[in-house]
């Protein structure tokens, strides 16, 4: 219960800022759609003990809009899955085929060093699936928690925008983090 207050606080925050923020510039439109790949590093809490799952390909998709130049609200989808190192570590260890995918809120902020060019954070909450094999069961369990991003973007005047970007997942069974390269459009 703790965690939909979590949710709907984020999300008050997000509708408060927009309401007292003034509108966001004539020329550039509100809505911005965009995604990464990336690659990090994954652990998980199981019931049976902690494990760390070595590295992880990851992938995000989102959908922004943008309250002010400097606030927006965000909705994603997020994906990852054992990197080249987990191939390794499963033919030796218990865990094996750990995935996870869900969706997450965020609010936005963007701070401009230039023309184009921005240093941004994202706040929010991750609700997702988690399947992993262990010994000869699957096990599949939802998970909610803390989403956070940092990173640096560049966005051309045609509204392509290109970033690197930190991300922070810490959930109840699983914790991810890693740096992804992202593309994003604002039309």
């Amino acid at each position: 219960m703790k965690k939909c207050y979590l949710i709907l606080g984020v999300l008050a925050l997000g509708m408060n800022v927009g309401m007292f923020s003034l509108n966001a510039n004539a020329n550039e439109s509100s809505h911005i759609l965009g995604g990464s790949l990336g690659y990090g590093s994954q652990e998980l809490k199981a019931k049976s003990g902690d494990y760390d799952a070595g590295d992880s390909f990851t992938s995000d998709l989102y959908y922004r809009y943008m309250l002010n130049e400097h606030f927006g609200i965000e909705a994603g989808y997020f994906a990852g899955t054992g990197g080249v190192v987990s191939a390794f570590s499963e033919a030796i260890g218990d865990i094996k085929n750990l995935s996870y995918q869900g969706v997450r809120g965020a609010v936005y902020g963007e701070y401009a060093l230039s023309s184009g060019n921005s240093l941004y954070a994202k706040v929010g909450t991750g609700y997702s699936k988690v399947s992993y094999e262990v010994g000869q069961q699957d096990k599949d369990s939802n998970d909610m928690g803390f989403y956070g991003a940092a990173g640096w973007q560049y966005r051309f005047k045609s509204g392509l925008g290109l970033n690197l970007e930190y991300q922070y997942v810490p959930m109840d069974e699983l914790q991810v983090q890693g740096v992804s390269l992202g593309m994003s459009y604002r039309f």
